[in-house]
């Protein structure tokens, strides 16, 4: 049967060459190669899915992409995603601390809330914040990432203004699995499984991930500033994570597949307000600026049917999600504390022709509708229950986009139009030429738009929502060179953009403050991914330089450094394997032009093979102690290291 071949040659192709942004080194040796052989990798890493909603060959890709597998995260130890978004060139990472703290992605120089997350074809961006929490996805259920950098909303819609970051959760053959536990600093304990169940033609992994600390006080207290939050305390956390990834062939042209993620944890943080009466009115409790805990619950799943010939490819998926957080503490109890749940239904439709020879049509549909709801009243100074004056949207969507391939030429297009329920209507497109100067060499210009709707809080917020508001749109040019060689590979990427109509807070005509369409923003840079393989060493270095400042006053825009660079360098010795990462970020500013110095941060991790099934592993970050900030006042983590082992089966 069809499968049970495309099953086969998939479960070889786990071990492949490092991608533009690997995190550490290949596993040459053969115990290392049979320990990963029982994972299936859903696609190949030379095989990119994300940039066009269809496989191609990450080689002929016209956009700037990285691909990071499973071996990859597994070298690098990291116990949250923004510690692997860290390490690409073009994006930036900020924390609210140390793990379990709140953290966000700001790629090439647009906003946080501009990078559209998916996990398995799911959009997981807040519905009510617009943005998404990297900290809260674990590791060890992903299979691989795919990023593309760039607008991409003539294909993915709104909030695909930076880029889009795509999470593939694993997927275990049949009677495999693994186990695995690690303990670290601030108290730190992690448990994880997965298995696989069924056989070629039908089966079914389960994976879990169980982790908590006690974490460590993480603001630094403004003495002169009477207001400031003061809580030396320390802000621990903990979370469940548990995915479903299966699938099942009908026959040879028709198969089901269903994905599924939960996520329940809680974590502390300091308050925004310190533990004084209400700054408004003395004599009453204000539960939203107080808390200092919060509750949160996340759930999708997906179900999809696929039908595939050699010249059609038909998908049609059906997602339900839903997303909440709860926030007490600071003498608020849990039962009383404030609820906010976002519920998403999405509907995709998509369809591959291959026309002719070098020709491809994709058509799409995209549906999704988005309910917020609450169990508090946000506006407790106007009479009655007060909550967002309109409380759910449709958005939908057609897209059409096309690839012609002329002898060494590539040209490719996009466009799509949204209809968002109360906003109107938007249209996007994508038009990219590529020509293969030689086998390995590729060459290609690329222009863009995107847009980012506005969220339920900046619409509908009571007492402050501006009903009003357009999208934020973005316009983008890039020049990309991707060249690979015998020992490595190499792409650069130079890119600028305009982003108009950014919303921000400002006075109305009555002097009232509220979200608008006041900011508009300039954005350029260009970036280097390099790869080397130098005797018995894998090198990586990642640079980005971003220029990032606000068109009408020329000021850099917050928590964009201009400078980034990243040089991972591994080395392989029977069965040990050593990873070493320097990581240099320059200065940049934050809210009230306070600035962020700049720093260089080490981290040393090791790994022995014990056998083909077990394997103990070791890191120490922030090698040299160094303190510094992502987030005015929002303290890293000092040095800290983790220990633990795995087997696979």
């Amino acid at each position: 049967m069809k499968s049970k071949a495309i099953k086969t040659n998939r479960r070889n192709q786990v071990a492949l060459p490092l991608t533009a942004v690997s995190l550490a080194l290949i596993a040459n040796t053969s115990v290392m190669q049979q320990a990963n052989a029982e994972q299936i990798s859903s696609v190949d890493d030379r095989i990119l899915v994300t940039a066009n909603r269809s496989e191609e060959p990450r080689s002929l890709s016209l956009s700037s992409n990285v691909v990071i597998n499973a071996v990859d995260i597994e070298r690098l130890q990291a116990k949250n995603v923004s510690e692997i978004l860290d390490q690409v060139a073009g994006m930036s990472v900020t924390s609210q601390g140390g793990p379990g703290q709140a953290s966000f992605v700001f790629t090439r120089g647009s906003n946080s809330n501009q990078t559209l997350l998916l996990i398995d074809g799911v959009r997981v961006n807040s519905a009510t914040l617009g943005l998404t929490d990297f900290s809260q996805i674990a590791p060890q259920q992903i299979e691989r990432i795919e990023i593309i950098k760039g607008p991409r909303s003539s294909l993915w819609g709104s909030d695909a203004i930076g880029g889009v970051i795509q999470i593939f959760t694993k997927r275990y053959a049949h009677g495999s699995g693994n186990v695995g536990a690690s303990l670290g600093s601030h108290g730190y304990l992690q448990g994880y499984a997965g298995i696989g169940f069924g056989n070629d033609e039908h089966n079914l992994s389960l994976s879990m991930n169980a982790e908590q600390s006690d974490g460590f006080n993480v603001f630094e207290t403004d003495s002169d500033n009477p207001y400031d939050i003061n809580e030396p305390d320390k802000d621990g956390f903990e979370r469940l994570n548990l995915s479903v990834n299966g699938e099942s062939y009908i026959n040879d042209e028709i198969r089901l597949e269903l994905v599924g993620r939960y996520q329940k944890g809680n974590n502390e943080y300091d308050a925004s307000y310190p533990d004084s009466p209400c700054w408004n009115d003395p004599s009453q409790s204000c539960p939203s600026f107080y808390a200092n805990e919060q509750d949160s619950e996340n759930s999708h799943i997906k179900l999809a049917s696929v039908y595939e010939t050699s010249a059609i490819t038909s998908n049609l998926s059906l997602a339900i999600i839903e997303n909440s957080a709860k926030t007490f503490g600071n003498g608020i109890d849990r039962a009383d504390g404030d609820e906010i749940t976002t519920k998403r239904q999405q509907v995709a439709f998509i369809n591959q022709f291959s026309v002719a020879d070098g020709f491809r049509v994709n058509l799409g549909l995209d549906w999704y509708n988005e309910e917020v709801s609450t169990n508090q009243d946000k506006d407790p100074w106007t009479e009655g229950f007060q909550e967002w004056q309109i409380d759910s949207r449709d958005v939908t969507a057609v897209f059409v986009q096309g690839r012609q391939t002329i002898n060494s030429l590539i040209i490719e297009g996009a466009v799509r139009y949204d209809d968002i329920e109360k906003i109107g209507d938007k249209t996007t497109y994508n038009l990219s030429a590529g020509y293969k100067v030689s086998a390995n060499l590729l060459v290609s210009l690329n222009r863009g738009t995107g847009f980012k709707a506005p969220s339920f809080n900046d619409l509908y917020w009571p007492g402050s929502g501006n009903p009003d508001l357009e999208p934020e749109e973005a316009t983008s040019n890039e020049l990309l060179v991707r060249y690979a060689f015998d020992f490595g590979q190499l792409e650069l990427a130079a890119y600028d953009s305009d982003i108009d109509n950014l919303i921000a807070w400002a006075p109305n005509e009555f002097g009232l403050w509220q979200p608008s369409n006041v900011n508009t923003a300039k954005i350029k840079g260009i970036e280097s991914s390099i790869e080397l393989l130098l005797g018995a060493t894998t090198n990586t270095l990642a640079i980005s330089y971003t220029d990032a400042k606000d068109a009408v006053t020329n000021l850099d825009l917050i928590r964009r450094p201009a400078l980034t660079a990243n040089y991972t360098l591994g080395y392989e010795w029977r069965n040990y394997q050593f990873t070493a990462i320097a990581s240099y970020r320059d200065k940049s500013i934050d809210s009230g032009m306070n600035e962020l110095p700049s720093f260089t941060r080490f981290d040393l991790g090791a790994q022995y093979a014990a056998s083909a099934a077990l394997t103990f592993n070791v890191k120490v970050n922030n090698l040299l102690d160094r303190q510094y900030q992502t987030v005015n006042q929002y303290v890293a983590d000092g040095i800290n290291g983790y220990a633990g082992l795995s087997y696979k089966f």
